[in-house]
């Protein structure tokens, strides 16, 4: 939520805070009547809550001139108001060591509240011109307030009512600051805001802070390289580009110091790849980020078990040279290792930014005694998916029935060359994507921790007496829709899709036909066996034959 601002230069320009002695210095200006009461409406305060602390009590009059018009508050007979702390409050004004010295001068030979009042009043005037002497002296008068103010109402959420005429410190006293994780922003406290108080609107000093986190998607056929995404899919082995943005809030300028901590999680399945890490501040060049100076610490609990935080802590932003608008930028590398999760829920890391929130209390945490307030930007996710190939061997049976003694090898396309996947990374350390171990029993092979892509199978070695399939050429297609991958399938070849908690693969099935049997000239053969079995036909034929004559002469 973007807010309208209104500078404190801009504001003690059109509200003068001048000093009378009297009543009749008060001139033709026109007088209120007695004891009126006024309402600050605060614009752009959605989600926060104020409150005004009377700085000086004295009677009001405004006139106006000029085209446009321009109006002048004018504050005579001046006293200290109920909600500051006098005594505290001279005392840091004298101490400071730009303006005490100034207001030590004014200050001398004063006796009276009256006379300490009107001589504080007189020298705050001074600076009227001067933007960074009225932030400073607008950061000690905020340090030495008492009591609770006059708070925002309670159902007119924006008006702080029913004050009477005099100075005022408006502070933010927002409980909880509001955050948007649609967009990754959390809003900020307003700075200080100082008000000669009239019926006015007044523009809150808060400010918006974004930050995102994006996964640049690789295609290795194609090839192309898309930047800037949610979500992307990648081989095991495959380093995955990620990087982080910081955006400067407008009310940056508000801030003497400015600590910023960049917090990024991977889940198990990631690995941080050593000395990726570059930082870029605004359009100045992108330089290294030494591993030494990253915290790396391994996450035990939840949905990142097993995976590592990583933090990356500037305890002083406005030691660069950045203004509003500007980003901050950190990119680096991860590792998708044999931990990564091949399912429906993917690879996720997740990032978040601690920032200072309140421009009134912005210490540096290594070196002050006054640590800054913080907000942590909502968590930004990407997810990185991963999938696996299964091949089922069978045979050509009018039932297929699985077939025992094939082998497969899986090629990807890379930039048009075949390469076989388990070979896709190699050198010392190198993680690949596997395959299955293999038998001669085997009739199921995975291929485990691919992408999207194009791809060739080829069998290695055929069953005996089949036929020997032809290589196959087919493309995996992922879907992808914000943080997930919608659909998975395959073309060139029939494969079925499983994508669920527990799986992310296609399936095909393989088949094999058998071989034929032809018929043969020459040789032996099969005719030597049909003779000897006409001559033991004929034999026994012939014996029948003699026994029954020898049976009929016996008669």
């Amino acid at each position: 939520m973007k807010k309208t601002l209104k500078g404190l230069s801009a504001i003690l320009m059109t509200s003068v805070l001048a000093v009378s002695a009297s009543a009749a210095s008060v001139g033709s200006m026109t007088a209120w009547a007695a004891d009126p009461t006024y309402t600050i409406t605060m614009t752009s305060t959605t989600g926060h809550t104020y409150a005004a602390f009377q700085i000086f009590t004295g009677d009001l009059s405004e006139t106006t001139s000029g085209a446009p018009a321009v109006t002048t508050k004018t504050l005579s007979n001046i006293a200290w108001g109920s909600g500051v702390n006098k005594t505290n409050l001279i005392a840091a004004l004298k101490a400071d060591t730009t303006y005490g010295g100034a207001f030590t001068t004014a200050l001398s030979g004063k006796t009276t509240d009256a006379e300490t009042a009107s001589a504080v009043a007189n020298q705050l005037a001074a600076y009227k011109e001067n933007p960074t002497a009225v932030k400073a002296l607008a950061d000690i008068i905020g340090k030495h307030t008492t009591g609770t103010g006059t708070a925002t109402d309670t159902t007119d959420t924006n008006k702080i009512k029913n004050l009477a005429a005099g100075y005022y410190l408006i502070k933010d006293t927002t409980t909880t600051l509001p955050t948007n994780a649609t967009n990754m922003t959390s809003d900020t406290y307003s700075d200080y805001i100082l008000e000669v108080v009239s019926n006015v609107e007044v523009g809150a000093k808060d400010s918006t802070v974004e930050s995102h986190k994006t996964v640049t998607e690789t295609d290795d056929t194609a090839p192309t390289v898309t930047a800037g995404q949610k979500v992307a899919d990648y081989d095991i082995g495959d380093d995955i580009p990620y990087e982080l943005t910081f955006k400067i809030p407008s009310n940056y300028g508000e801030y003497s110091k400015y600590y910023l901590q960049f917090v990024d999680e991977m889940s198990k399945g990631l690995t941080y790849k050593t000395g990726s890490a570059t930082i870029k501040y605004g359009s100045n060049e992108a330089v290294a980020i030494a591993d030494a100076d990253i915290v790396f610490t391994d996450i035990t609990t939840g949905d990142y078990n097993g995976g590592k935080k990583l933090q990356y802590t500037i305890s002083d932003l406005k030691s660069h040279d950045l203004g509003t608008g500007d980003t901050v930028t950190i990119n680096y590398k991860a590792i998708l290792n044999s931990n990564a999760e091949v399912n429906s829920s993917g690879n996720t890391n997740k990032y978040h930014t601690v920032f200072s929130n309140n421009p009134t209390n912005a210490g540096n945490p290594s070196t002050d005694d006054n640590p800054p307030t913080t907000s942590n930007t909502p968590d930004d996710t990407t997810v990185v998916f991963t999938y696996e190939l299964v091949f089922n061997k069978i045979d050509d049976q009018s039932t297929p029935q699985p077939l025992k003694g094939a082998d497969f090898k899986l090629e990807k396309n890379v930039e048009g060359t075949w390469t076989e996947v388990t070979a896709l990374h190699n050198g010392t350390g190198a993680i690949n994507p596997t395959k299955s171990a293999v038998d001669e029993n085997t009739t199921s092979f995975t291929f485990h921790g691919l992408d999207a892509g194009k791809y060739r199978l080829t069998e290695i070695q055929t069953p005996k007496g089949y036929n020997t399939i032809a290589p196959i050429e087919f493309t995996v297609t992922a879907t992808k829709s914000g943080t997930a991958v919608t659909g998975l399938s395959g073309t060139g070849l029939t494969m079925t899709p499983t994508f669920d908690t527990s799986d992310a693969k296609l399936t095909a099935a393989i088949k094999n036909n058998k071989g034929v049997i032809l018929p043969t000239t020459g040789g032996v053969g099969t005719t030597i066996f049909y003779i000897i079995g006409g001559l033991m036909i004929s034999g026994a034929l012939v014996l029948l034959i003699v026994k029954k004559r020898m049976s009929i002469k016996e008669k």
